[in-house]
């Protein structure tokens, strides 16, 4: 079964997913560009003749933090997290269905405990300042719960919608030899 044979998912839902999914790329986006800016600054700063700035190490190690976890649920969203792909060749769709299920439904656990810990980290550690900008670490901190919120999100509807509508079924190669008998 090809992409174009997977049943359409459209509605309300897909929509807002999508915007969403903008937002959280453009965080994404937006962050590996300071990573990338702020390193190449280091680099610089060893040559040039005056002081250099001592932030641009801090914000580039807040920006690896907030780009991780803001890909986390678009990741989930678009099939890109780590998955087990052998049991996607599996030629019992109802199989595939339960496992894929069952694997989003742990991930979706594992987010909602990330989630509670970023929360405790976001309600705890704003007497804690970074060590050169001075911000609250519980400022650092909400890009990350805002990630594992909407990975925990993401992941449930994703297992819900293949619960409902069936696996998403990756391409067999017909000569491959069957998996397990199945």
């Amino acid at each position: 079964m090809t992409s174009d044979q997977q049943p359409q998912r459209t509605g309300i839902l897909r929509r807002t997913a999508r915007y969403i999914t903008g937002i959280e790329l453009v965080i994404g986006g937006v962050s590996v560009l300071m990573i990338l800016v702020l390193v190449f600054y280091q680099a610089l700063q060893r040559y040039l003749p005056f002081e250099s700035l001592a932030w641009t190490g801090e914000l580039a190690r807040f920006a690896l933090l907030w780009a991780t976890f803001a890909a986390m649920g678009v990741l989930v969203t678009t099939h890109g997290h780590i998955a087990l792909e052998l049991v996607d060749s599996l030629r019992n769709p109802m199989a595939v269905r339960f496992i894929q299920v069952i694997s989003l439904v742990i991930v979706a656990a594992a987010a909602f405990g990330m989630t509670l810990e970023a929360w405790a980290l976001v309600q705890t550690q704003g007497i804690v300042k970074s060590p050169v900008l001075r911000v609250p670490m519980s400022w650092v901190y909400i890009p990350v719960l805002i990630g594992v919120v909407s990975t925990t999100i993401r992941a449930l509807i994703a297992a819900a919608d293949i619960a409902i509508h069936g696996p998403i079924i990756a391409e067999v190669d017909e000569d491959q030899p069957e998996v397990a008998g199945l």
